[in-house]
């Protein structure tokens, strides 16, 4: 682990496999062992709705989808730390649109990492916004495997532990699952504060239920 002094540790810190803030283009963090690298024409993203039915996403598909290439961020509350990469991507409702998942019935998704423990979940709402990504390239350049590559999830109007590295699988729920650092206690909620949202140039994400807004 590489630490500075200008990043706020949290009190689990011991508990990353992987902590490197003395990266280029952002920082390298894994709270389990990575998993073996995978090249990005072998990668495919097996997307489960809640009756099973399954649809299989891969490379091939992705190339023949509208590109999307931007600066987006990627805010840390937990580290105190954020940054504002060009990303390349396909959105999300996009990909699901063009493999034909309704996810009918399902209120969450849960998206899994290839490292065979973390994954973090999404009210189906949230899922839908146009701005969320799956990023495979970075600067012009394949992600790479340290930062989640060949594929990861990209919420930028969230904290960043909700955008999954080595993203592996996505499955819809009628319940939410919710995710490993909630589970683990480390977070109680994936909002951003005042301070990430002005970093960031994002806008706050809220739902609407029964007439009342809450934060997720």
């Amino acid at each position: 682990m590489v630490h500075r002094p200008d990043v706020r540790y949290p009190k689990f810190k011991d508990q990353f496999a992987a902590m490197d803030f003395e990266t280029e283009l952002l920082p390298v963090l894994s709270l389990y062992p990575m998993p073996e690298p995978k090249a990005l024409e072998d990668w495919s993203l097996p997307i489960t709705e809640i009756t099973g039915n399954t649809r299989v996403a891969d490379w091939v598909h992705l190339e023949t989808l509208p590109k999307v290439q931007e600066p987006t961020p990627l805010v840390c509350q937990i580290f105190n730390w954020s940054e504002t990469p060009t990303v390349t991507g396909v959105r999300l409702p996009v990909l699901l649109d063009s493999l034909g998942i309704e996810m009918k019935g399902a209120r969450f998704l849960s998206f899994y990492s290839a490292d065979g423990m973390y994954f973090e979940t999404l009210p189906r709402a949230l899922a839908n916004d146009p701005r969320v990504l799956l990023v495979y390239e970075i600067e012009g350049q394949r992600l790479p495997h340290e930062l989640g590559g060949p594929v990861r999830l990209w919420v930028p109007f969230l904290q960043g532990y909700k955008s999954v590295k080595w993203l592996s699988q996505v499955r819809g729920f009628v319940r939410d699952p919710h995710g490993i650092k909630r589970l683990l206690g480390q977070s109680k909620t994936s909002v951003l504060g005042a301070p990430g949202q002005e970093r960031a140039g994002v806008v706050v994400a809220r739902m609407s239920t029964g007439g009342a807004s809450v934060e997720v």
